[in-house]
């Protein structure tokens, strides 16, 4: 049965919105900020990472799959950080999204601003190691929203 503060919860996590997750998947398993991108058929998200991998940096084909997040634009954020668009994690179901926010509201960090919108939608768009069927999934869903 799902409680009152538990749809609200729901209904409040959308794409565009940054949170801040326990992620048993990263050694060590730790809290890591990450964007979601897409709820359907299940939550997308990419990785907010403090800095941008060697290896990455010094493939321009793989850094143009990483955007910019200005600490001085985006008040969650302690330091500028990178929005990794390589690739989607799916491991968290939306039931485990809620039942972390239901447990720390805190971990609904905010929404990244319009001009990282674009930049995400392009780094989506030119990324060539992103994988097709998540990238048509994303750039449909975000298409129809208003926010994104």
């Amino acid at each position: 049965m799902t409680t009152r503060q538990e749809q609200y919860i729901r209904d409040n996590i959308l794409p565009g919105q940054v949170l801040r997750l326990f992620c048993k998947f990263t050694t060590p398993a730790k809290n890591k900020h990450l964007l979601l991108v897409g709820l359907e058929p299940s939550p997308l998200l990419f990785m907010v990472n403090s800095q941008i991998h060697p290896y990455v940096r010094s493939r321009a084909y793989l850094k143009s799959c990483q955007v910019l997040l200005k600490a001085s634009q985006h008040f969650f954020l302690a330091h500028d950080s990178y929005i990794d668009c390589r690739n989607v994690c799916t491991t968290f179901s939306l039931d485990d999204l809620i039942m972390q926010v239901h447990r720390d509201a805190r971990r609904l960090k905010g929404f990244i601003n319009d001009e990282a919108q674009e930049q995400v939608i392009a780094a989506i768009k030119a990324c060539p190691v992103l994988e097709k069927h998540y990238q048509n999934l994303i750039l449909a869903e975000l298409a129809e929203l208003e926010a994104f």
